[in-house]
């Protein structure tokens, strides 16, 4: 005889939403898993340090949090760019949204220094009106704030 598995969408649904929550994990988690509040965020922008050094004091989105921050430019490793790192000023490292707001602007400052603008993702990520759909636009939303840079 034949037995049939029987698929509860609920739970489906909940175990989805559980393993996309332990894939993003938090904003200010390590790969270690050690927490790092004050820890540098550093990008490597395929410019010269000049053209990056221009920027970050120009009216770019770094130059508005200005005061929030410690800002390091110096040659990345192997001739391959500039490497641009911040960190908060803040003792305790700042806010979840401070930290939000400073991987934006570096994320930002990258795309406008190497491809003239700021590129985003075409819009709608996805039309699927299903848990799927929803969970997918839930982290396309919170991308620019967490995430690798």
């Amino acid at each position: 005889m034949t037995s049939r598995t029987v698929v509860d969408p609920t739970n489906w649904a909940e175990r989805a939403i559980g393993a996309v929550r332990g894939l993003v994990g938090s904003a200010d988690q390590g790969r270690d898993g050690a927490d790092g509040p004050g820890r540098w965020l550093v990008v490597t922008i395929y410019r010269q340090i000049d053209d990056v050094q221009t920027q970050v004091d120009a009216s770019g989105p770094l130059s508005r949090m200005r005061g929030e921050i410690e800002l390091t430019v110096r040659p990345a490793p192997g001739d391959k760019g500039t490497e641009l790192a911040v960190r908060p000023t803040a003792p305790d490292g700042g806010s979840v949204d401070v930290r939000r707001r400073l991987r934006a602007a570096l994320r930002e400052t990258k795309s406008i220094l190497e491809c003239g603008e700021v590129v985003e993702p075409s819009r709608p990520g996805s039309s699927h009106p299903g848990p799927a759909g929803q969970v997918l636009r839930a982290v396309t939303r919170r991308a620019w704030g967490e995430g690798r840079l």
